[in-house]
């Protein structure tokens, strides 16, 4: 009985190895070549300001490499070009002031000296919107409106290349809008604006016959919903406020226990966790 019970045993886990093993060779993520990375976005892609060469952005909204930067290395592609800036609306203003650095006029720019790029680029588009509803806007529709044209008018002048489109990210569990007077109201129609935008935009993309996806067939189109990933990655983290070290009990670590830089934006231990899974689904692609 004990011999049978062995045997039986011996033979699960030769089982086991092999359906591992075949699954891990069936499994071939294919290498991405990227000679030009170009992101989109609103303070969750702005990269800052650089001294020199092509600038675009305000700050980095980050207390380290944002998951632009991190992708970049990650792809190890041969140009970078970050036109986001922190504040960018979805259409052209921007939160604080009007005319330029919205996400719809970062596109144009880009579209404007598009011929100086290569025309096979890998394109992360971070639409922003989630300010958008910071306006007291109480439906989706101007945003996805504004989305919308976007990305057809990026489509439709590129012959080639990879788009990678972002969901908006939900803000209604940040500190700043936890610690605000009406938070428990602020918290639910963000909440709700933000997950029908999302709903409606999946659709946009992926919609079988007016979908981007379909309707540019000479490019690679993927829709990624980075919410799944930020709440996988700070479920272990302090969510409720942001790290700062103004405090004696800082130690070397402390920085690393916290989903926050600040009271709106995600800490670079979620901006990896990002950029690892953008890079993954590259892969598979």
């Amino acid at each position: 009985m004990l011999h049978s019970n062995l045997m039986r045993s011996a033979f699960y886990i030769v089982v086991l190895i092999n359906t591992y093993t075949t699954a891990r060779i069936l499994h071939k993520p294919r290498e991405v070549r990227c000679s030009t990375l170009i992101v989109f976005g609103d303070s969750f892609s702005d990269d800052g300001v650089e001294a020199m060469g092509p600038s675009h952005g305000f700050v980095r909204d980050c207390n380290g490499p944002n998951y632009a930067e991190y992708l970049n290395k990650l792809l190890q592609c041969e140009t970078y070009l970050n036109f986001a800036y922190s504040g960018a609306k979805s259409g052209q203003d921007n939160f604080y002031f009007n005319g330029w650095s919205g996400v719809q006029w970062q596109v144009d720019k880009f579209l404007e000296a598009e011929s100086e790029y290569d025309l096979d680029p890998i394109i992360v588009f971070q639409s922003g919107g989630s300010i958008d509803f910071f306006t007291g806007d109480n439906d989706s529709t101007a945003v996805l409106s504004n989305i919308q044209s976007t990305l057809h008018k990026l489509t439709k002048n590129l012959d080639r290349g990879t788009l990678i489109v972002l969901s908006l990210m939900d803000v209604s569990s940040a500190p700043g809008v936890r610690s605000s007077e009406d938070s428990d109201d602020l918290r639910f129609r963000l909440g709700q604006l933000v997950s029908d935008t999302n709903r409606k935009l999946g659709q946009l993309i992926l919609d079988g016959d007016l979908g981007v996806r379909r309707m540019s067939p000479s490019l690679t189109v993927q829709y990624i919903d980075i919410n799944p990933i930020i709440l996988t990655s700070t479920y272990h983290l302090n969510t409720t406020q942001p790290f700062s070290h103004h405090s004696p009990d800082t130690s070397i670590r402390s920085a690393f226990r916290y989903a926050y830089h600040d009271l709106w934006n995600p800490s670079t231990i979620v901006h990896y966790a990002v950029a690892k899974d953008i890079a993954r689904q590259l892969q598979d692609l």
